[in-house]
């Protein structure tokens, strides 16, 4: 299967964990793909995405299918060249473009609904995505992202206690509470962090902190559990559905973070380990695959 993928976010120079699930999800050697993503991120957004639009009509070669990430901005593009090049098209929706893009403008929302409702097939990384699909009156289907659980060995843990955050300087991300927490800062605007870094990371602390204020999915918290490391996140979003509270993880609901570290009991690295087995990309990539199957099958009726 030949597949032109657009989407917002791609490993670059400037940011190499930038849509590294994406990246993930196409390592499948079933796919010959094509990716379209922005090469810098110094340009403005106009002219990026424009950039994206005609990189997607004039790309050479034969195509099965436009695969979009993220709904909002570059499902727009992607619904065009999809549209304009005559090819069914699959959506992936990561939260934020869905739960905080789609409803800054009417008009955003609008675009948003058109390419939802535009696709052969959407997908959701999370039941709470889904959800906020339905909202705008379509049903998708969920595919989390996948981690490669092969790169994450796993060790004993440290002998001190050692808290990392790895959510940058962002607020909506916690930094605020993380700065007081957290033995380790990372993440855009204090340390980037290239993916490959991570396993070592974790291995050196006992606990994640994620004290987000949404999470479409969770990510870090994926790969700190494969690591088997304990999660103290909030409970929001879809960090309920990769945490299981007393099982590999804390959910915080009242914000005291603080108090949820110190209860962190003595956990066992390979018993938090064991609940990460559905996570493997290797899961992802065979969901999508069939995603695809059934949509080529559908337009060749």
């Amino acid at each position: 299967m030949r597949l032109l993928v657009i989407t917002a976010r791609y490993p670059i120079a400037e940011q190499p964990a930038a849509g590294v699930f994406v990246r993930r999800r196409l390592a499948d050697d079933r796919l010959r793909s094509t990716v379209i993503a922005p090469s810098t991120l110094r340009s403005g957004w106009p002219r990026r995405y424009a950039g994206l639009l005609w990189r997607g009509l004039v790309a050479r070669g034969r195509f099965d299918g436009v695969e979009g990430h993220f709904v909002l901005p570059s499902g727009v593009m992607a619904l065009i060249v999809a549209r304009v090049r005559r090819l069914p098209l699959v959506v992936v929706a990561h939260g934020s473009d869905v739960g905080v893009i789609a409803r800054r403008h009417r008009l955003l929302g609008w675009l948003a609904r058109r390419v939802l409702r535009g696709a052969d097939l959407v997908i959701a990384n999370s039941e709470h995505t889904r959800a906020q699909i339905r909202a705008m009156g379509v049903e998708a289907v969920i595919i989390p992202p996948g981690i490669e659980l092969g790169q994450f060995a796993v060790l004993p843990r440290p002998r001190g206690r050692r808290v990392v955050y790895l959510g940058g300087a962002d607020p909506a991300k916690g930094f605020t509470v993380a700065r007081e927490l957290a033995d380790t800062l990372l993440g855009p605007g204090l340390r980037v962090v290239e993916p490959a870094e991570v396993p070592g990371i974790l291995a050196a602390h006992d606990i994640l902190l994620m004290p987000s204020h949404a999470e479409a999915f969770g990510l870090a918290a994926a790969e700190a559990i494969a690591a088997g490391r304990w999660v103290v996140a909030s409970n929001v979003g879809g960090l309920r559905e990769v945490v299981t509270d007393g099982v590999n993880g804390t959910l915080v609901s009242d914000g005291d973070y603080a108090a949820a570290i110190a209860r962190v009991p003595d956990y066992d690295p390979l018993a938090v380990a064991a609940t990460a087995a559905r996570f493997a990309v290797e899961d992802q990539q065979h969901a999508m695959a069939a995603a695809w199957s059934s949509v080529l099958e559908a337009r060749r009726r």
